[in-house]
This record gives structure tokens, sequence and C-alpha cells, in this order.
């Protein structure tokens, strides 16, 4: 875990704001509503094609290579935002970020995967995600503080060229502090994994809760400016607690999961997840927001642990980067589809509504998959006990 930490740190400086202000980026270009949803849609499409196959290509020739080739376009991007001019510029810039993800992020999961072990996992994606928050926290930080604080003509120019500087520092870390695992590619059957009893059905589900966890993602914002506050500074501020939270925290949970049954952890933390949901349309005021907001976010890095785990703990040690890549592939289709029913829902019929189905369809989704869960479980049981006798 150690070779990996900088690493992460200084590629996750760019992307809590990134993920926030392109839109604003954007529109200094002249780019209007269908632009700018084109550029998270090119994200997302260049994910769910990419994901299987960088999946297939880090089990074959290493998690190395990926990580090396995702640091790699990743400068190359944030080089893009600096000296793009117009539109064009600015998509190529998104296009090349977007490859970039697609190798890091999936070769960075499989590759803390082959240090850890039934153990140790939890604890582990819990510490990178914590020092990615750390990495996110500061860069938006200063990103910030550039844009509001009319340090230059041209912000969004000088945020995007320290970004370049925090990642030619992942780079060079990445090839400093890495050394391939003594990982052997796995040369069985190709159809294996797909062959495995349960895995159909957990991609389903998988593809079901990203579409659903997705209702919210393009009006959460234009919700806060509807009912919350629309200064953005203020807007900005609501985040600032379970930012700091989430330098600290994940770790602590992943030590819980690593010691629990984690199956329990994500029903208990997704039903949690639900309740809340359903109370966000009646929170109306700014601090008591901030409060339910952190709240969700604390839920969100409990759970989250286990469900990073979870995906090796299922399918078992054969194959990962393949069992990643489709991981990915059916959750990114469940992120496509999820923001734009969210989206109509919310323009065309009610704006409280959006939360109140996605309240209710985590909690069914979260009680049939526990319900079959258990029934396994007590199949198993019930079969070992016949063998037995």
């Amino acid at each position: 875990m150690k070779s990996i930490k900088r690493t992460t740190f200084f590629a996750s400086f760019s992307l809590g704001f990134v993920s926030m202000m392109i839109p604003i980026y954007a529109t200094s270009f002249g780019a209007g509503g269908m632009q700018i949803g084109l550029l998270y849609s090119i994200f997302s499409i260049i994910a769910i094609t990419m994901r299987p196959v960088v999946g297939r290509l880090i089990d074959k020739k290493g998690r190395k290579l990926g990580i090396h080739i995702g640091l790699s376009l990743y400068l190359m991007a944030n080089l893009g935002f600096f000296i793009a001019r117009d539109l064009n510029g600015l998509f190529f810039a998104r296009i090349i970020q977007s490859f970039g993800a697609s190798f890091l992020w999936i070769s960075i999961s499989t590759y803390i995967a082959d240090v850890s072990d039934i153990k140790n996992r939890g604890t582990n994606y819990a510490t990178n995600g914590q020092i990615s928050a750390k990495g996110g926290f500061i860069g938006s930080l200063i990103g910030f503080n550039i844009l509001f604080g009319n340090f230059s003509d041209e912000p969004f120019k000088l945020v995007f060229m320290i970004f370049s500087i925090t990642s030619f520092l992942a780079l060079f870390f990445g090839f400093k502090d890495m050394k391939e695992i003594n990982y052997q590619p796995i040369l069985s059957d190709p159809t294996k994994l797909k062959r495995h009893k349960n895995f159909k059905q957990f991609l389903i589900t998988m593809f079901t809760l990203s579409f659903i966890t997705n209702l919210t993602a393009p009006i959460f914002l234009l919700y806060l400016q509807d009912h919350i506050t629309n200064d953005f500074s203020m807007i900005s501020l609501l985040y600032v607690p379970s930012a700091i939270l989430s330098m600290f925290l994940p770790r602590k949970f992943g030590i819980i999961a690593d010691n629990y049954s984690r199956e329990k952890i994500i029903f208990t933390g997704i039903s949690l997840i639900a309740i809340l949901q359903l109370w966000i349309p009646f929170t109306k005021s700014y601090y008591s927001f901030m409060i339910l907001y952190t709240i969700i976010a604390i839920v969100d890095m409990f759970y989250g642990p286990s469900f990073s785990s979870l995906i090796i703990d299922f399918v078992g040690e054969d194959k990962r980067g393949s069992s990643y890549g489709l991981y990915s592939f059916f959750s990114n289709l469940g992120a496509i589809a999820g923001p734009i029913i969210g989206g109509f829902i919310y323009e065309r019929i009610g704006k409280d509504l959006v939360f109140y189905m996605k309240g209710i369809l985590l909690f069914a989704l979260t009680s049939f998959v526990c319900y079959i869960y258990y029934k396994n479980i007590k199949f198993e049981r019930r079969s070992e006990r016949l063998l037995d006798e």
C-alpha cells in the first residue's frame, strides 16, 4: 500500500474541482446546456466502453502498466484544460481525462486487491479512499481560493497549471515508488468468470443500484439553488464538513468492514441512505441541510469500504481486472440511465418526487437483495446438514 499512497494523493488533486466546476469553465467558452450535458456523457460513454477492455489488459500485462497509462493521460488532460482556448479544446481535454480515469482507477483498485487479503481488504480500500479525499480536498481548496480570490485574470488557467504540476508529481511517484507485484496472469477459460453461479445477478443488482443512486446526480446542485441557497460560495461550504470527515473516517470504517459481516454493513448503510433521502424534501433551512448532507456522507463512508471489497469477495481471486471491468461497465450503464430519468422527473413531474423515488427504490432493492441473500444462506446450511447426515 505504501507504494500507491503518494501517487493516489497527487492524482486526486483535480477530481473534486473538475467535477464541480467544469460546467462553469465550459460556459466561459460559450457552452449551453446541451454542450455541458455532453461533457458529462462523454465521460460515462468512454468509461463504459474502455473499462472492460482495461480490465482484461491489466490481467494480462500487469497493474503497473494500467496505472502508468492512466497517470500519463491525466497529465495530458490537465495540460489540455490549461491550454484550451475554445470548446473544441475543452472537449478534447475531457476525452483524454475520460480515458485516463478508465485506466487509472480500475488499475489502482485491482492493485489494492492484489496486495490485500480478506482480513485487510476493507482497511486498504478505505485508506486509499482517505488519501484520495485528502488530495481532492486540498486541490479543491486551492482551486476555489484562486477562482474566488482574484489572483489572476484567467483563474481557470492558473488552477489547471497547478493541477498539471500535481499530475506530473503523481506520474513521477508512480514510476519511482511502484513495483509490479507478483501477479500471475490467469490463462484459464475466458468464460469462467461469466459462468459464475450468481455473477449475472450481481451485475444486474449493481446496475440497478447505480441507476437509483444516480437519479439525483444531475439535479442536486439545482435543488440546492432552488430550495437552500443560490449563493455558490454558501453551496460550497455545505460540502466542507463531509470533506473534512472524509480525510480520517474511512480507514476507521474500513477496519470495521474487515472485522464484521460486509453484507450486513452494506444492507444497513444503504437502508439508512434510503431513509435519509426521504428526509431531504422536508429539510429546507441551510444549516439543517448541511447536517443532513453530512450524515448522508458519513453513512456513505461507513459502508463504502465494505462495498469496495465486495467485488473480490464475491467472485474470488480469479481475473480481478476483468471482474472490476465488468462491474464498472454495468455500474456506468446505471450512471448514464439514472441522471436522464432523474432529470426528467425533476423538470416535468415534481422536484421533491425524485428524492422520494430514490429513497423508496433503494429500500425496496435492499430488502429484496437481503431476502435473497438470507434465503441462500438458509439453503446452503440445509444442504450442509443433509450432507453431514
